[in-house]
């Protein structure tokens, strides 16, 4: 990996996106996910000080999911699929751009998930039920008042249990913080036009790496 790559940290962040949604859409279609890549995302929420853009994910290895979905996005033949997470990303990145306008309620949710390590102490682990309802409690009372709300299809049986709600509402607060993280680092909608190419040769090298 190129250290002097300006475009490397924004496609860590949009790759931790892209996951994000995938599982979205993992937990609403098959009412599965995996659960080492739902701890990497639940991760990125408590990895407030992180020292490195991918120390939020753990490894690179972690985003092995994301990085091929943001692969896909950037390549000319989309499945419906595709258009899907590309629907929940974008969906997400406009969110976070109202967040950010929201002093108020980005207190609350870092108060909030301040206090989450209590949680997986008690419980035992971050992707117990009891941590991820948690989680989702948060996105519900605070990312959920914004509009457009996201909206997610999928298999109407899955969707209506509470436990893949909790899973859904908790990964989509995790696609929240990959999106802040992207806006740190420099990311901006215009580099979707006229920096694709530099983003798409950049996830390739990530991607080879691994």
């Amino acid at each position: 990996m190129s250290q002097n790559n300006p475009y490397q940290d924004r496609v860590i962040a949009l790759a931790g996106l892209m996951q994000a949604v995938s599982l979205v859409q993992k937990v609403a279609e098959t009412g599965q996910v995996d659960n080492d890549e739902l701890a990497t995302m639940l991760n990125s929420l408590l990895a407030i000080e992180a020292s490195s853009t991918i120390d939020v994910y753990g490894k690179l290895e972690n985003l092995r999911t994301g990085l091929y979905a943001f692969n896909q996005q950037l390549t000319k033949k989309k499945s419906p699929s595709d258009v899907m997470l590309l629907r929940y990303a974008i969906g997400l990145l406009h969110l976070e751009r109202k967040l950010i306008k929201r002093p108020a309620m980005l207190d609350l949710i870092s108060r909030e998930i301040e206090q989450i390590p209590q949680q997986v102490d008690y419980f035992g682990s971050l992707t117990s039920p009891q941590v991820i309802a948690r989680f989702a409690g948060i996105y519900e009372r605070t990312i959920s008042e914004l509009k457009p709300v996201v909206k997610v299809f999928g298999d109407a049986g899955h969707l209506q249990q509470p436990d893949n709600v909790n899973k859904v509402r908790a990964l989509l607060l995790a696609g929240i913080r990959a999106a802040v993280l992207w806006r740190q680092k420099g990311g901006n909608r215009w580099q979707f036009i006229f920096a694709s190419n530099k983003l798409l040769n950049t996830c390739s090298e990530l991607s080879k790496s691994i």
